[in-house]
């Protein structure tokens, strides 16, 4: 299926047993062969998991955090403006990030499945390693202790794409070559917001 320039797709991620882990609304940009490129801005709501006093888990390890009871609570984005690449059959997205003043902050990785589509967005799983690109495009991993979570040819697997999406950065390769960086939304896109029916099953 292909989505529309303006269409209002959620994003997720889901645990092996296809929980909703996360869930993120945004606006797509566009969906042609580089993939599915969409707009998160400031103020998107999304569903995060939380503990049960409604805290974010989100900066906890891995191993801590699937050891404790968890439940999704509504939030915002706070911090970036961010557009988001997923690439057809890619193991990774990247997002273009820009700070509330318009300076742009730079890239990042996410190691994740494919994105599998259903009528209304796009669904992955994490694969907990990321790669931070700068500005100036160094670039270093994030949540590499993680990687001990995956049996050891996945996260071997992982990691080399991660090297891969680094080497990229080295080079100014696409998608670290310049290409969007003078991006801006249609000024009447408001922040997107969750549909009712981003908890969905998907086909």
């Amino acid at each position: 299926m292909t989505f529309h320039p303006g269409e209002l797709v959620v994003r997720r991620f889901l645990h092996h047993d296809r929980r909703i882990a996360a869930a993120h609304a945004a606006r797509v940009v566009s969906d042609d062969d580089r993939g599915l490129l969409i707009w998160s801005d400031i103020g998107a709501e999304s569903m995060r998991r939380t503990d049960l006093t409604g805290a974010p888990t989100r900066h906890l390890p891995v191993a801590d955090e699937l050891a404790l009871p968890t439940m999704l609570s509504p939030a915002r984005r706070e911090d970036f403006r961010s557009l988001l690449l997923l690439p057809p059959g890619a193991p990774h997205s990247v997002s273009w990030s820009w700070l509330a003043d318009g300076a742009f902050a730079g890239w990042y990785a996410n190691l994740e499945t494919p994105a599998r589509r259903w009528p209304g967005g796009v669904d992955s799983r994490d694969q907990t390693l990321d790669v931070l690109v700068t500005a100036d495009r160094s670039w270093f991993f994030k949540d590499e202790e993680d990687l001990v979570t995956l049996d050891p040819a996945q996260a071997a697997t992982v990691r080399a794409e991660g090297e891969r999406l680094g080497k990229l950065a080295e080079t100014a390769t696409f998608p670290f070559d310049g290409t969007w960086l003078d991006f801006a939304p249609p000024p009447e896109w408001a922040p997107a917001t969750l549909p009712s029916w981003w908890d969905a099953a998907a086909p």
